[in-house]
């Protein structure tokens, strides 16, 4: 047998570091290709203020998006959310010809966000669509950017709900207020 020297057993003990680091760096790396996160969408959001009691705000925008299945409802929060709508469901622009594929579906995410501007209270509502287009089974749903219609359609709906409260407001007191005799 022969005697190892302290250079042959250094040699060794780096060659076996190196090895360890490099099968190491083979091991995760194609770990991290199959298995990283998803792409996203970019980020496209319609926002607006409404200048009304968060109460009113809420009720319109429950009542603008009643069409949609519900998900998520809550109010302490201010998130509101959508299920996934897929088939006929989905909406269709008026001014255009949509054919979606089989495999498009998407929801809608809703945030409220108090404040106060003047001493009113003002309602921020940021409403934003989230897309995937799964192209068939055994595929990963891919994310597609929202062309914003849809989002700016649920905050004029909110609007006229308001609109449409406060004139039924005005009409309920206006006659009650006029038949008073002094």
């Amino acid at each position: 047998m022969s005697a190892k020297t302290p250079s042959t057993i250094f040699k060794s003990a780096t060659f076996k570091l190196k090895a360890a680091v490099v099968a190491l760096a083979l091991a995760s790396g194609p770990g991290c290709a199959l298995f990283g996160d998803k792409k996203s969408a970019p980020a496209f959001s319609r926002q607006r203020v409404y200048f009304a009691p968060a109460t009113e705000v809420e009720r319109a925008m429950k009542q603008a998006l009643i069409r949609y299945p519900q998900k998520i409802d809550n109010p302490e929060a201010g998130i509101y959310e959508t299920d996934w709508v897929k088939g006929d469901l989905r909406f269709k622009p008026a001014h255009q010809d949509v054919r979606y594929a089989d495999g498009y579906r998407y929801r809608l995410i809703v945030r409220l966000i108090k404040g106060k501007s003047t001493a009113k209270p003002a309602i921020k509502v940021v409403v934003s669509k989230q897309i995937e287009l799964q192209r068939d089974f055994f595929s990963e749903p891919e994310p597609v950017p929202s062309d914003g219609i849809e989002e700016t359609l649920v905050l004029y709906r909110i609007q006229r709900e308001l609109a449409i409260e406060k004139a039924i407001k005005r009409a309920q007191e206006g006659p009650a207020a006029g038949n008073e005799e002094p």
